[in-house]
């Protein structure tokens, strides 16, 4: 239930607080992203073969992971007559 005696500035600073503590944990999570990709691409390049478990979970993050990207794309990215 929202308070109705919030003080407008104090609001305002912890809007400013939580983006601050968003932004550090996507920076977070990119970071892990990128090490997980690079200890994938390790993995990869020893050229050994997949197990049917692995191959399928490897295939299917890839695939939800393009999924979310496209649709963060789309809502990021200007239509190409506005550029």
């Amino acid at each position: 239930m929202a308070h109705l005696d919030v003080d407008p500035l104090s609001a305002q600073a912890t809007d400013e607080v939580g983006d601050a503590k968003n932004k550090s944990q996507a920076g977070n999570t990119l970071r892990e992203f990128r090490k997980c990709a690079e200890a994938l691409r390790h993995v990869l390049y020893q050229d050994r073969p997949l197990t049917e478990v692995e191959f399928l979970f490897i295939d299917n993050h890839f695939q939800v992971l393009q999924m979310a990207y496209f649709r963060w794309k789309r809502k990021h990215t200007w239509p190409a007559d506005f550029h």
